[in-house]
Parts: C-alpha cells; sequence; structure tokens
C-alpha cells in the first residue's frame, strides 16, 4: 500500500477553526477554540486516512521574497485577532509534545513549505495530501499529490484532485497561477490587471490557455480588455510571479522520521485546556485511543415504490419517529424502529397524505421542525413534539451545534462522514435519537424547559404557515421603483462626474479617493494600507462638501436597487405571486428572529427611497394590511426590569418619555424642554440599554466627551436604580457565566473574565444589553403566539405575514378590520405583566407604505 504524507496549513486551519467555532475558553479564561478546532481536525485525518506521516507548516512573522518584489504585497491583511494570535504558540506546543512535526521558515510562506516539502513527498514515493482552506493550494495538484480543501469551518472538505480541479473549478493546476496573475488577489493584494475579474480571466484561459497564450494573441482581443492587458503586462507577471508557490525553498525533512508522544503532557496539556473529551481517549494505561467509543450504524434503505406501505406500517406500529429533512439531496429521512429510510421528494409528494395520518397522534421528532412541516405540507398544524435544533439552540445560542459538537457534548462517537453523503444524515438521525433525553435533561437542569416547550417549540407551527402564506408583492410597482431608482443614480452621476470636473468609476474606493483628497483636496481623515479611506463614516464627517454628499447618497439609492428592487423581483414566486421569506430561530444570541431569502426585516425606512420600497408589498383585493408596532418596548423593559420608580412613573404618565427624561436630567420643567435636549435625551435613553460610552454619545449627537459624561452621569444620578441594574448585569455574568432574560434564556459571556480588554469591555456591554434586548423578543415571540391563537379560535381568516423587529404585519379582509385590529392590540398588549404598560400601535391601508392610524374611538 503507498505510504501517505498529510501537509498541514496550519495558519489556514487554525484560523478557520478560530472563525468556525463558539468562543470557548479554560477556566482562566485563555481562548482555547482554535487550538480545539485543530486538533480535532488532526485526529479526525488520523481516524480517517491513516496517515504515515503527519506535517504542519506554518508562517513567519516578518517580510518574505515577496515582498522584496513587491512591496504592497499584502499591505491590506488586516491583523490577527489577539484571541487567535494568543493561540499560536500554544497550538505549537502541542503538536511538539503529540509527536507531530511542524516546519517553519524565515522568509518563506507557509504555502513554500508545503510544495517544496510535497515534491519531496512525491520522489520519495508518498501519496501526498495538503490540508488547507486556501485554493492557492490548488497549482500543487499532481497525479500524487491531492488538496484537502476546508470549504466550510473545519468539518466540511473537497478532495480535490487532477479531475476535480478540471471539472468543478474549470483548471489546471497552473493554470492556477495564470488565474491570479489575470485577476489578482485583493486579500494578498495582488493588482494582477485592473478590469479583469475571475469571469473574464477564465475565459481568456479557455480561450488561450495561459497568460503567455494570452499575450501571444493579444491582436485577437478588442477594447478596454485588450488596453487594460497591454497596459498593465508587466503587472500582470508579476503577479503571477508573487502567486507562485515555490518549490525548492532550502528545507530538507526526513519524512521517515516518526517521533513519539509525550502522553502525560499532552494529557496535562489538554486538562489544562479544558478538553475533557479529548482527554477521555487517553486510556489508564497511558495509551491514546483517537478512535471514538464505538461506531454508528450508517445504513439506510430508500423504499421502492410498491414498498412503501412497510414505512407507513412500521411508523403505525410505534410510539415515536424521528425525521430529517435534507435539503442538499431533497431527501425526507425517518428513523422508526431502527431502520432510517431516505425518502425523494417525489415519492414524499406522492405519499404526503398517507404521511400526515400515519403520524398523527406520533411522538415526532425533528431535527429542524420547520423544515419537516413544510416538506409534508403540514404548515400551521402541531405534527412536530420536538425540535432539536430548537432544544439546542435553547440551551446554548451561540455554539455551533454541528454533530460532531452535539456528540462531543454528550460524550457520543464522532460522526466523522462527509456530510454530503447520504449516510451521514441516517447517523445524524441516529445520534438524535441517542442524545434527545439528555438534551431533554440538560434544559430542565439549566431551568430553559419552560422556555423551549411554551414559547420556542410552538412558534415553529406559526412561523411555518406564515412562510408558506407569503405576503404578496406588485412587480409592475417593484418594476417602477427600480426605474426610478435607476433615473436617480444617472441624475446623482452627472451631478458627481460636473463636480469632480470629470468621469471616474464611482464605485472604486481608489479613483473616488483621488477626486477627493488628490484632486479637490478634501482633508484625509483615515488612512488604509492602500492609501486614504473613503469609508461611510469618513464621509459623513466630509459631508458638507457637496460631492460627498451626491457620493453618499449614490451608495444608498444604489444599494437599494441591488438589494431590494432587482432581487426582491426575483423571488416573487410565480405560483402565489408572493415572497415567502424564511424566519430564522437559531441564528441570533438575543432570540430575535432573524429573516432570509429575502431579508424583510431590513428594508430601511428612514429614507424616502427605502420607504418606497414598502410600498410594492401590498394586500389582496377585498383585503388591508394591519401593522401593529410595539412602542419604546426596550425602553419599558429598562424601567421594568431595573424597579426604577421614576423612569417607571414617566411612562405611566403617559408623557413623551425622551421629553420627560430630559426634564428630569436636565432639571427642567417639561415645557422648557428644548429640540435639542430632548434628542440629547432620546441618545442617552436608548444608548443606555448599548452600554454606550461618552464617546460614543459625543460621536452621536455633537458634544465634547465631557459634555457626555456629565449628561451620563446626570442620567444615572436621575435614575439610580437603572445604573445599579446594569452594574448588577455585568457581576450576575461573572459570578453566573450568563446573564438570562424574562423567560430565562441564557447568554453565556466568558470573555467577561477575558485578559484582552476590548473582549472584556464588549462582553461587559453584552451582559446589560442582552436580558433587555432578549426580553423584547421574548415579549414579541409570545405575542405572535397568543395573536396567531387567537386568530384562530376567533375562526378569523386574518393572517400574520411577517415579523418585523417590535412590528407584526398582518393581511386581513375589510370586513374584519375592527374586530383584527381590536383582537392584535389586545392579545399584544397583554400578553406580559410590567410595572410600566406596554402600548401598541396600530396602522392599516393597502400596502406596508401608506397606512394610518387605526382610530378605535371612530368605530365605538
Amino acid at each position: 500500500m503507498q505510504k501517505r504524507l498529510f501537509l498541514i496549513d496550519g495558519n489556514s486551519l487554525i484560523n478557520r477553526a478560530f472563525y468556525a467555532l463558539p468562543p470557548l475558553t479554560n477556566a482562566s479564561g485563555e481562548p482555547t477554540n482554535a487550538v480545539y478546532g485543530l486538533t480535532q481536525m488532526l485526529f479526525r485525518l488520523r481516524e480517517d486516512y491513516s496517515p504515515d506521516q503527519i506535517l504542519v507548516t506554518f508562517d513567519v512573522s516578518g517580510p518574505t521574497f515577496r515582498h522584496d518584489q513587491f512591496e504592497e504585497y499584502k499591505a491590506n491583511r488586516k491583523g490577527m485577532p489577539d484571541d487567535l494570535r494568543s493561540q499560536i504558540p500554544v497550538m505549537k506546543e502541542l503538536l511538539d509534545k503529540l509527536g507531530i512535526n511542524r516546519l517553519e521558515l524565515q522568509g518563506y510562506e507557509a504555502d513554500d513549505l508545503l510544495g517544496t516539502v510535497a515534491k519531496q513527498g512525491e520522489s520519495e514515493g508518498y501519496e501526498v495530501f495538503i490540508v488547507t482552506g486556501d485554493r492557492d493550494a490548488f497549482q500543487l495538484i499532481s497525479s500524487r499529490t491531492s488538496v484537502l480543501f476546508t470549504k466550510r469551518g473545519i468539518t466540511e472538505t473537497e478532495l480535490v484532485n487532477e479531475e476535480t480541479l478540471r471539472k468543478n473549478y474549470g483548471l489546471t493546476p497552473s493554470q492556477v497561477i495564470d488565474l491570479k496573475g489575470l485577476m489578482g488577489d485583493s486579500s494578498d493584494n495582488i493588482p494582477g490587471v485592473p478590469g479583469v475579474g475571475e469571469k473574464t480571466a477564465l475565459r481568456l484561459l479557455e480561450s488561450y490557455h495561459s497568460m503567455e497564450g494570452v499575450y501571444a494573441h493579444l491582436n485577437e482581443l478588442k477594447g478596454k480588455l485588450k488596453e487594460n492587458l497591454e497596459t498593465y503586462e508587466r503587472q500582470a507577471f508579476m503577479s503571477k510571479e508573487l502567486a507562485t508557490i515555490r518549490l525548492n525553498a532550502p528545507v530538507q525533512v526526513d519524512l521517515g522520521e516518526l517521533r513519539e508522544m509525550d502522553r502525560s503532557a499532552v494529557r496535562e496539556m489538554f486538562a489544562h485546556l479544558g478538553f475533557k473529551t479529548l482527554l477521555e481517549r487517553f486510556s489508564k494505561d497511558d495509551a491514546m485511543d483517537v478512535q471514538p467509543s464505538g461506531s454508528w450504524d450508517a445504513s439506510f434503505k430508500i423504499p421502492e415504490q410498491e414498498g412503501f406501505a412497510e414505512v407507513l406500517g412500521q411508523i403505525q406500529n410505534t410510539k415515536r419517529v424521528y425525521l430529517s429533512y435534507a435539503s442538499d439531496h431533497n431527501m425526507l429521512f425517518v428513523l422508526v424502529e431502527n431502520a432510517v429510510w431516505a425518502m425523494k421528494e417525489d415519492q414524499v409528494r406522492e405519499h404526503r397524505d398517507a404521511l400526515r395520518t400515519a403520524l398523527q397522534g406520533k411522538e415526532v421528532y425533528a431535527t429542524h421542525g420547520k423544515d419537516v412541516l413544510h416538506a409534508l405540507r403540514a404548515e400551521g398544524s402541531d405534527l412536530v413534539s420536538f425540535d432539536l435544533e430548537l432544544a439546542l439552540y435553547c440551551l446554548d445560542p451561540e455554539k455551533r451545534w454541528d454533530p460532531d459538537v452535539l456528540a462531543q457534548h454528550f460524550q457520543k462517537p464522532q460522526v466523522a462522514l462527509d456530510p454530503k453523503t447520504l449516510e451521514y444524515q441516517a447517523v445524524y438521525l441516529r445520534l438524535y435519537r441517542d442524545v434527545v433525553s439528555e438534551v431533554e435533561q440538560e434544559l430542565k437542569k439549566d431551568d430553559l424547559w419552560e422556555l423551549y416547550v411554551s414559547l420556542e417549540l410552538p412558534l415553529v407551527t406559526a412561523l411555518a404557515d406564515m412562510e408558506a402564506h407569503g405576503i404578496l408583492v406588485d412587480p409592475e410597482k417593484l418594476a417602477l421603483i427600480s426605474q426610478e431608482l435607476e433615473d436617480t443614480l444617472e441624475r446623482l452621476t452627472e451631478l458627481i462626474y460636473a463636480e469632480a470636473g470629470e468621469e471616474f468609476n464611482i464605485n472604486s474606493p481608489k479613483q473616488l479617493g483621488v477626486i477627493l483628497f488628490d484632486k479637490l483636496g478634501l482633508p484625509v481623515l483615515k488612512r488604509t494600507k492602500t492609501g486614504p479611506s473613503t469609508s461611510a463614516d469618513v464621509l459623513e464627517e466630509l459631508s458638507d462638501h457637496p460631492i460627498v454628499a451626491s457620493v453618499l447618497e449614490y451608495r444608498q439609492v444604489a444599494k437599494l436597487k441591488s438589494t431590494y428592487t432587482d432581487s426582491l423581483a426575483e423571488l416573487i414566486s410565480p405560483e402565489t405571486k408572493r415572497i415567502h421569506t424564511t424566519f430564522n430561530q437559531t441564528v441570533t444570541a438575543t432570540g430575535r428572529l432573524s429573516s432570509t431569502h429575502p431579508n424583510l426585516q431590513n428594508i430601511p425606512i428612514r429614507t424616502a427611497e427605502g420607504r418606497r420600497i414598502r410600498e410594492a408589498f401590498v394586500a389582496p383585493e377585498g383585503h388591508v394590511l394591519l401593522m401593529a408596532d410595539y412602542s419604546q418596548i426596550e425602553l419599558r423593559l429598562l424601567a421594568h426590569l431595573s424597579g426604577d420608580q421614576v423612569l417607571a412613573n414617566a411612562f405611566r404618565s403617559g408623557q413623551d418619555i425622551h421629553a420627560q427624561t430630559a426634564a428630569e436630567v436636565f432639571g427642567l420643567a417639561l415645557d422648557e424642554v428644548t429640540s435639542e435636549q430632548r434628542s440629547a435625551a432620546k441618545a442617552i435613553n436608548f444608548g443606555i440599554i448599548y452600554g454606550i460610552s461618552s464617546f460614543g454619545l459625543a460621536k452621536g449627537i455633537n458634544l465634547t466627551r465631557a459634555q457626555a459624561q456629565e449628561y451620563i452621569d446626570s442620567y444615572f444620578l436621575r435614575y439610580p436604580m437603572v445604573k445599579s441594574y446594569l452594574d448588577g448585569l455585568v457581576e450576575q455574568g461573572k459570578k453566573e457565566g450568563y446573564v438570562q432574560t424574562l423567560s430565562k434564556r441564557r447568554r453565556y459571556l466568558p470573555n467577561l473574565k477575558s485578559r484582552n480588554f476590548a473582549l472584556r469591555n464588549f462582553a461587559a456591554r453584552t451582559a446589560m444589553n442582552t436580558p433587555i434586548q432578549g426580553s423584547a423578543a421574548d415579549i414579541i415571540k409570545l405575542a405572535m403566539l397568543r395573536v396567531y391563537r387567537a386568530l384562530k379560535d376567533e375562526g378569523l381568516r386574518t393572517r400574520i405575514l411577517l415579523q418585523v423587529h417590535d412590528e407584526l404585519v398582518l393581511e386581513t379582509p375589510e370586513d374584519e378590520l375592527d374586530v383584527a385590529a381590536r383582537l392584535v392590540r389586545r392579545e399584544m398588549e397583554e400578553v406580559y405583566p410590567l410595572d410600566v404598560p406596554l402600548e401598541v400601535g396600530v396602522f392599516y391601508g393597502p400596502n406596508w407604505r401608506d397606512v394610518q392610524s387605526y382610530d378605535y374611538e371612530e368605530k365605538q
């Protein structure tokens, strides 16, 4: 059997592990997630591939020979986060104790070491595997060398060889370098040829095979492309040189040398890092067992058409059924008794009614309940008894509960399968079955069961119903708005050109910088490694200049057009004429819902153009849209949670809360408060919730830091319970490790003990605002449930369509408007007893923009 050499790109994988895994710390508060992720990857490679030799390469800080060729090489790279940087020496120490060779060399990059040792391995008869998340390594592929490419996080990998590189990427290994030479690489600041992107570069290589071939046939090209290729020929070949991995770095490795693991040192290090599961891989006799204890049954059956009765019979004869819908495969997986059935989409569609009937009255345990309801067209039903994804989200909303993390947490064998395979799905269901009782116990132990069973789980039914129904969109109105935005862009473009005195690419930060700072002489407020910054905050400070104001407006309008009017039109269902967004229940750490495909929670409403987009969301004939919005719910929650009676009385009085706060803070009568003082009070009111600093407040309302600090001090003097409440949250977070909401939803905050000031400070602000933001999320979710159930109980045809932050959007028949408006306000205002009243504004209209307040008195 051919020997296997595994070469690990240490920097690439530890970086991916850091961002893929949730923040982990040991008992001393030291960050450990990157070390844990890379260590798990190394163990998995040993288990899956049994390599004869493993070697890990690292970059060394300082310039390389490429910087001698091009001084600006990698000039725009951001610095490594402190919590990642601190884990690099820990990882190197662990590798040494594990007996895994590592390689680094001053003046050379890790890629050059990978390339050099790969060629050495080939010459010594090894089958070489390069493990990396960097596509640059594709140039090293050969008949003896493959790349194990980490596509997402550290668990999803793709084995890329010569055939898959050609099939999936349309390239040969040598063309990977040519591609970089032509298009450049912004991450490494390799310039390439301006105006040549990936598509153009691929087209050129398809026609002419190499960069040399492109330049040999320049006479066959035309226009700007030809001009740029001619002008930047030298730059193109320099870029190719920069992108070329060296195969002759001055290193020589004894690939036959196998180092012994220092087992006691590894065990001691795992204990210090808090790697309990990895510690368990060591047996008491001092030997390491990297195999999972036990293995999974990965078998499954695809039912034949005539054999579908067997599936239904097994479901009918059991008490509990486990379901998972794999969207990548469009297949429904069913675990019943000990058999996993994998049903194709057309099979599910044909037998949907029979499946729903068979599942009625059963305990239906789904990995992701909403997907299962959609697959079975059971939206609006209470079919799902347990939702694993939701349960895990309630346990820890910031933990990435992929199957391997789940197995590790509950000390089960690792899945160790490609997530793209059907076998993986079968094992996942069996893993789910084996951990579900422990998940339930942990929810109850942490006092999270009520949150899960009374709020999150029932919401699955309502959200699935809302997604299936969708919201009606007028495509003609959307097209009209898109054309108006295009006209605005053309007008702004001409205006900007006139103010600049020349035409240029407005979307190019570099060209814009030349106009603003070199030609027009505007002050440079901030610099990046590539030159003066033209970021939004910089332009805001320079917006007194006409051209800058026009550029800001141009950017805003361009984003509205591309993000909304153009893309929304493509998402209208041809069958329903509606947009069916997806509500994500398990994404935000605070418990808020998010919306994707498309994101309907992010349509801007502070500008006239943004509000116009809402005009395209309409009610069908004979209906109106009904909007119900909580008024200042987070400030009301602050009053309730802090117990500050002065703040609570301000709400009970029914006065303008910001004017009332200004009066309290500045010691004025209410009628003496100026608009500027009210604005300052408003900024303080909302800023306090987010732990605002004097610097942030000063910047927001144009004060000096001393004035801003004086305002904040005055606020806390007038509302002393608010100050003690917020401070208490930080202390609670340090003591308990988490803070919680009204519904006992937890947010874990390990960084409150971090040695890094910035991380510790951010965690403190998070501790202050999570109970308020999270409680607001709890209340709007509870309100959705109450409204959803009340509408059904009353037999109304009114439907909830959307939840957008603190607002519900409903579609109601005109003859139900009064009863629906009263029902919605009643259920929302009475959803949770607070020390201050919850107030809801109700509006209605023919579309989402043109609405009027519902007058309850007039309708009496």
